[in-house]
């Protein structure tokens, strides 16, 4: 597992949590030439058995989406290509610090609440309790024209319909106890035969959150009531 260390505006708060080794960290910060050699090295990495014209494609479509990711304030990005009961999955994990708008700390997850559920009517819209505080936990899918009908994962069991790509996501949002920032941990998959296995892990690193100077409590409720053990052997099997 790999311990993620992030350091906010405010020095004296530092956050933590913890994904699986099989997530390549994506980079997002640095000089143009730095994110594009990195890239390069990440799609020869995680694409070393597909031909270059793939680990091309992938690359250059990574480094599109750096430049909205860094106007939205992801700090840590990372991608996994698996195999899952024979198969490739894919899926990405993004962390991203904001200033907390529109609210105060106290009130901040009732704001959450009541705003996401208003701008985001088909999504499902909660709370949660981590062991690092009360959270807003939203559950979505996301559709995308493709307009060329191919992704760079074309033929890595990236299925479209129609020429649109569709994305479930988990997004986790934490108000964080500098009471000025907020703390938002997404995961995000195209391969919807594999949710069930992405959303227990992504429980697993939310929960591992932890805040440096936040008042923890020793005892949390998780994201989910039940377990269900086949998926958690699958978890452990597929991410270590």
């Amino acid at each position: 597992m790999s311990d993620i260390p992030i350091t906010t505006e405010d020095a004296r708060l530092q956050i933590r949590f913890v994904v699986p080794p099989a997530f390549h960290e994506v980079p997002v910060l640095g000089t143009d030439d730095q994110v594009a050699e990195e890239l390069w090295e990440l799609a020869c990495e995680v694409l070393a058995s597909q031909p270059e014209e793939v680990r091309v494609r992938w690359a250059v479509a990574l480094a599109g989406l750096i430049p909205s990711m860094a106007e939205a304030g992801v700090i840590h990005a990372g991608m996994c290509l698996v195999d899952v009961d024979g198969r490739p999955s894919t899926a990405s994990i993004t962390a991203s610090v904001c200033p907390l708008v529109g609210t105060d700390y106290p009130g901040a997850v009732d704001f959450l609440l009541t705003r996401l559920a208003l701008s985001r009517p088909e999504a499902e819209v909660t709370a949660v309790e981590l062991p690092a505080g009360r959270a807003v936990a939203v559950i979505d899918a996301v559709a995308t024209a493709v307009d060329d009908g191919s992704t760079p994962l074309d033929g890595l069991a990236v299925p479209l319909v129609d020429g649109v790509l569709t994305t479930s996501v988990i997004q986790v949002h934490l108000p964080l106890p500098n009471e000025s920032q907020l703390l938002s941990l997404e995961l995000s998959t195209p391969c919807p035969e594999d949710w069930v296995l992405y959303s227990e892990l992504f429980a697993d690193v939310v929960r591992s959150i932890h805040l440096e100077f936040a008042d923890l409590p020793t005892v949390s409720e998780p994201m989910y009531d039940t377990v269900d053990e086949e998926v958690a052997q699958r978890v452990k099997a597929a991410f270590g």
